[in-house]
Formats: C-alpha cells, structure tokens, sequence
C-alpha cells in the first residue's frame, strides 16, 4: 500500500509543480501586457489518510492563483487618470487659443490695434496726406482680417471640442460595453474553487481605467466580483445591464446659445440624465465648448469668443462714433456731416468674426477726419481718436491695452493653471504606479527563481515515481 501512496504522492506534485511552472511561464509571457497583474500559484497539502494508526499525507495539490492587483491603487489610478486627462486636454486647447492669438508674440492682436491708433496720431499731423489714408485703410483691413480669422479659427476649435465629445461618447459606450460583457463572462468561467478567471478581471481593469480617462468613474463590486461602474453617481454598467451615453446640444431661442450636455440615454424607457462629468476629456471638452470658446456664455465664466466681441465692439464703436459726425477731404460746401464711419458689418451688431472695413471710406480722402466741412488740415478727429489708447474709460474701466493685456493674461493664467496642474498630478501618478507596479507587475528576477524552483521541484517529484516504480518492479517479481 506504501508503494501505491508513493507513486500518488509523486502524481500529485508533478501536477502541482508542472501548474508552478505554467503559471511562472505565464508571468514571464505577460512581462509587457497592459494591466496584467502577476499571478502565483498557491499550494495546499493534499488530504492524509489513516494507516497503521497513523495519519499519512498523501502530497499536494496547486488550490488556486493568487493575483496581485491591490483594489485601493486601482481606485486611486482610476481617480488620478480622469485628472490627468482633464489637464492634457486644457494644454492642448489653450496651446492652441495663443497661437491663434499669436501669443506671445509682437504680432498679436493688441499690437495691431495699437498700430492703426498710431496711424491716426501721424494723421493728426498731417490730416490731408493721402499716402498716410491709404497706410490706414491698409492697417484697418489687417486688423479686420486678423480679428476675423482669430474668431474663425476660436470658432473652429469649438466645433473641434464637439467632434471630440462625440468620439469620446462613441468609445465610452463601447467600453461600457466592454465591462458589461466582461461581467457577464467572470460569472460563467469560475474555476472549481469559485474563483474569477483573473484574465478577465484584468481586461475588465483596462476597459474601466480606459473609461476613467473620459471621466470621474468609480466602481463597486458584489459578493459575485461583479463591477457596477458609475461616472459622477450615475450607474452605466449594472452587472450584465450596459447604459449608453449620448450627447445632446441645446440652443436658446432667445439668445442662440448653443450648450452641449452628455447624457444617460435609455432609448425603451426614454430616460434622460444629466452626466455633467467633473474630470476627464469629456469634462474639459464641455467646459471649453460652453463656456471658454461660447461667445453667447452665459454662465458668467471666461468666454474667450465673448471678450474679443466685446473688445472688438468697443474698439470699432469708438471709432465710429468719432467718425460719423466728421468731414472728408472732398466734403466742401456740406452743411450735415456724411456719416461716414471705418467699420461696420453684414449683420448690424459688429463683432470679431463679422468686422469690415465699411464701403463708404474706400477712396482715402472720403476718410472723416475733419471736424468742419471745408477745413482739410483740422486734426480734430485723428487727435481725438488717437488718444483712444489713453482712454480709461473704454472697456470695463480700462484703456484698450489695459484691458487686453488683462484678457490675455486670464488666458494665459488658465494656461498656467492647467500645466501647473498637469505636473502635479504626474507626480501622484506616477508614485501611485510605481507603487502598483512593484506590487502588482512581473518581476524577470523573480520569475526565473521560480522557474527553476518549480524545475527541480519537478524533477524531484519525477524521482518519487521513478523510485516507486523500480520498488514496485521488485515486489512483483519476488512473487513470481
């Protein structure tokens, strides 16, 4: 009988060595796959039998897989990576608000307000030069062209915010999806010990840390390890049951504002909910397309579109106020000034991405810069409109470069803020991932200690059979 439990103590720790070595063989297989945790194989004695008195073991048996992936560093790198997205995605939109800008350059579009202010200060010097008209009817289209093609590109970014919304909802519903298909498939492949296949539970991580970077996602479990996922409290994965997002634009009729909002969607029970993310991609996106890049916000946050409408309004509606009631070159003789002015628009009210040089002063000397009909050499006009510059009163109790300087230093303090912010949180990062790797990712150095432990254990146990087997070979002989 000893023999016989010899050769079954050999089977089993054959078994149970040749599972050490698959699972190390694995491990070292994995080195380099996204979200996989490391796995070791747990050993138990086998179950003992009673014999002459005594209890004989009867070797081992490989119980089950251990994973090393912590769900504390988990939460904390979901939390982290929907922060960090948030700060990227501000760099990159701010990043791109200064070029458009032209920030910080000497080419921005302060310096080319201050440029055709100072073409009427040489004007006021000499009002009837033909060649200075002509520079300024030149300096004007540059800055229309500029503030046109600013709010255009301004504009066009918006647009890009929506198209990037609508490809982050696409692909937040198909991890949705995912993770929804992921739960249901953990609940039909338990192993013998109940035990989830730590396979899927690891592509269920990358599917739901992927779904983090969209936005504030946290997760609960059931006593099954089945994943409920929520993105700011709203349910969109309920074990097997996946609740897709959509994105809806609403527009007042009142004052055309267009704002975006991303929503639960329930199509059979037509059940809208407001997501309102507060990290992420989809939270830097929404605040960006409805509040910095709105030029009709109002939410009373910093709209970029709204500031440079309101600085180009300002701008062109002083100028025009000087200029309406004002004498050209040619006007001899008129007893009611022309009411010529330098901008003017298609729609009525003038903003940056409608301002035009108006029609009325396309000849230089029909230029309103005398304020009596007949006196060409009076400088009143281009006197008074050059001292714009020194003007506290423009906008908002400050002169135009007061005021410009403080927009784009908003601008840029946004900026600052977003790459402050983005170092901060890389730094959390990457000390939570480090933590995580060191717990949870393959060490080479320790797999090939394993691999020759379980080797030789292998081979040992090898031994046992060969063993038994020879003793075994003798006691059939010595019966015959």
């Amino acid at each position: 009988m000893a023999t016989f439990s010899s050769l079954e103590v050999g089977r089993r720790a054959l078994l149970a060595h040749n599972f050490g070595l698959d699972v190390t063989s694995n491990n070292i297989a994995n080195t380099n796959t996204e979200g996989y945790s490391r796995r070791q194989a747990i050993f138990s004695e086998a179950a003992p039998y009673l014999t002459q008195g005594y209890y004989i073991g009867t070797g081992v048996d490989g119980q089950s897989l251990r994973s090393f992936r912590e769900e504390y560093l988990d939460r904390e790198v979901r939390k982290i990576n929907g922060k960090e997205t948030s700060y990227e995605n501000d760099i990159e939109i701010f990043n791109a608000i200064e070029t458009i800008l032209r920030e910080p350059t000497d080419n921005n579009l302060g310096e080319v307000v201050n440029n055709l202010l100072n073409i009427f200060e040489e004007l006021a010097l000499q009002p009837e030069s033909i060649g200075l008209r002509e520079v300024l009817l030149h300096k004007a289209q540059t800055l229309v062209e500029r503030f046109n093609s600013a709010s255009n590109d301004l504009e066009a970014l918006r647009v890009q915010a929506y198209e990037d919304i609508k490809q982050d909802v696409t692909k937040a519903n198909k991890l949705i999806e995912e993770i929804a298909g992921y739960n249901k498939v953990l609940g039909l492949t338990k192993d013998r010990n109940g035990q989830d296949s730590l396979t899927y539970v690891d592509k269920r991580e990358v599917a739901i840390e992927e779904l983090a970077k969209l936005g504030n996602v946290t997760v609960t479990y059931d006593d099954n390890r089945t994943a409920n996922v929520f993105m700011n409290g709203i349910n969109l994965v309920n074990q097997e049951e996946a609740h897709y997002l959509k994105e809806f634009e609403n527009v007042d009729g009142n004052t055309g504002e267009s704002s975006l909002n991303i929503m639960l969607y329930d199509k059979n029970k037509e059940l809208y909910i407001d997501i309102d993310p507060k990290a992420g991609t989809f939270y830097s996106n929404l605040k960006h397309y409805n509040v910095t890049l709105d030029r009709r916000d109002s939410s009373l946050g910093f709209s970029i579109l709204k500031e440079l409408d309101s600085y180009v309004s300002a701008f062109a509606e002083k100028i025009n106020g000087f200029l309406v009631g004002a004498y050209g070159l040619n006007d001899y003789g008129t007893t009611a000034a022309p009411g010529r002015i330098l901008f003017t628009s298609d729609s009525g009210e003038i903003l940056a991405s409608n301002i035009k040089v108006s029609s009325s002063v396309s000849d230089p000397a029909d230029i309103p810069l005398s304020a009596t009909a007949g006196t060409p050499g009076n400088s009143d006009i281009a006197r008074s409109i050059s001292r714009i510059s020194q003007d506290g009163t423009f906008l908002a109790g400050q002169t135009p470069s007061e005021f410009y300087s403080n927009f784009i230093g908003k601008v840029a303090n946004l900026a600052n803020d977003a790459v402050n912010g983005e170092k901060a949180i890389k730094l959390v990062s990457q000390q939570l991932n480090s933590q995580r790797n060191s717990i949870m990712s393959v060490n080479e150095d320790e797999e090939a200690i394993n691999l020759i432990k379980y080797q030789k254990n292998f081979e040992a146990a090898s031994r046992i059979i060969t063993m038994s087997n020879e003793i075994l070979s003798t006691l059939v002989n010595l019966g015959r």
